[in-house]
């Protein structure tokens, strides 16, 4: 999962907004997820999914 565009832009003006706390936060957490998602798929050999179906 790449991050959008938009999230970039949100991350950026809560930055600008002084919310420097909340941006590290929601950063490390963003950096983690797809770390994990990276992990997990490599695990399972599933590069490339991008979310489980829900269908059945």
């Amino acid at each position: 999962m790449a991050l959008s565009q938009s999230a970039v832009s949100d991350l950026l003006e809560a930055f600008r907004a002084g919310e420097g706390v909340d941006l590290v936060r929601e950063s490390v957490r963003l950096v983690l997820h797809e770390m994990i998602e990276a992990e997990a798929a490599q695990v399972i050999g599933a590069a490339g999914l991008t979310r489980p179906c829900t269908r059945w």
